[in-house]
Formats: C-alpha cells, sequence, structure tokens
C-alpha cells in the first residue's frame, strides 16, 4: 500500500492510503492511453507508408476533385446541419401569429365543466370590469 496525505476539511492533514487495486486500475488506464495515442499515430503515418517503392505518390487531383473536397464538404455539413436544425419547426406545422385568426377552439383553463353554459349564464357584468382595470388602476 502507497501511503498518501489528504486534506480533511479544518482537521488538517491525515494519512490514507491507496490499494493495490486503484495502482493497477490507474496503471492499466494510462497504458490504454498510450496504446491508443500510439495507433493514432500509426493510422496518421498510413498514407506516407503507401507510396510505394518508386516514392511516386500517384496523379494529383484534377480541380473537380479539390472543388469538391474543399467546398463540396463543408458546404455539404453545413445543409445537414441547418436542416437537422430547421426540422422540428416543420414538422411541428405552423402556430398562432398576432393579427391572424383564431382558428382552434376556445380552452377555459381552471373554469367549470361546461364552460358553454357557464358564459350564457353571466347577463351583466361588474362595475369594475366595465369601467376598466389592468394598469390603470381603476378596479
Amino acid at each position: 500500500m502507497i501511503p498518501r496525505r489528504v486534506r480533511t476539511g479544518s482537521k488538517g492533514l491525515r494519512e490514507r492510503t491507496v490499494g493495490e487495486r486503484t495502482v493497477r486500475k490507474l496503471a492499466t488506464r494510462t497504458a490504454l492511453g498510450a496504446a491508443c495515442a500510439f495507433g493514432t499515430l500509426v493510422a496518421a503515418a498510413g498514407p506516407a507508408l503507401a507510396i510505394g517503392e518508386r516514392n511516386d505518390p500517384g496523379d494529383g487531383l484534377s480541380w473537380v476533385q479539390t472543388v469538391l473536397i474543399f467546398i463540396g464538404i463543408p458546404v455539404g455539413v453545413f445543409v445537414v446541419i441547418a436542416f437537422l436544425v430547421y426540422l422540428p419547426s416543420m414538422v411541428r406545422g405552423p402556430r398562432y401569429r398576432p393579427g391572424r385568426p383564431w382558428t382552434s377552439g376556445s380552452v377555459w383553463f381552471g373554469g367549470p365543466d361546461d364552460a358553454n353554459s357557464a358564459v350564457e349564464s353571466v347577463t351583466t357584468l361588474p362595475a369594475s370590469t366595465v369601467e376598466g382595470g389592468g394598469a390603470s388602476a381603476r378596479w
């Protein structure tokens, strides 16, 4: 076991041991990270190793291939991202905008079960409602 000092709040420092299992985990993760980094470097060097014995890298790209690679691919990625951004609003459909007529039915949240009969039973409005209210402070 490897001793290690750790801070424990207002009590100061105390020694705590790290078990062999923790050390093995750390060593395994470090080895895996190094192996992944080495594999990435080897994979990146692959095209350089494929030149061949004559040191002939092959034919160059035509101007069409160059334009497609350096302009076509970024534009294509931009179009796909823009489509994915606008897709939810296209699927949802139109929504109400101020000034347009209301096309849906009326909804009374927290009102009585039979809203139509409750509205028809009102014969007169209270004076405060007729007079005004709200921001004008006339209740």
